[in-house]
């Protein structure tokens, strides 16, 4: 008998940085500076350096939907509500990104960045 394949644990810890952002499905990459916005993972804490539109606006813990599977990431600042962002956790040219979409508040109002981890 065959074991099930098993996914790996996604594995996140460290620094990312956005590589691409998409607002309501336009790209604003080049619009706006991105380029300093830091998200770093250690553990199940995450904090944020030189803020852009985000889910949450300040630190705060981070779980998985589904360590295995993830489809949401769910995100809780010091002192706010529990927010959800759906990821996907692509390759691209050899390096993992993880692509986090969500609305900020107005639901008018979609995100989609994709984050690179830095070296």
């Amino acid at each position: 008998k065959t074991a099930e394949p098993t996914e790996p644990i996604k594995e996140i810890n460290g620094s990312w940085k956005i590589v691409s952002a998409l607002r309501n499905g336009t790209n604003m990459t080049g619009r706006f500076d991105f380029s300093r916005f830091r998200i770093t993972f250690s553990g199940n804490t995450y904090s944020i350096s030189n803020p852009v539109p985000f889910i949450q606006a300040g630190d705060g813990t981070w779980t998985f939907d589904d360590p295995s599977y993830p489809f949401k990431m769910n995100f809780q600042a010091h002192g706010d509500t529990l927010k959800s962002a759906e990821i996907q956790y692509p390759v691209k040219n050899g390096i993992r990104n993880i692509v986090i979409s969500f609305s900020p508040g107005c639901a008018a109002n979609t995100y989609q960045y994709t984050l690179e981890k830095e070296n």
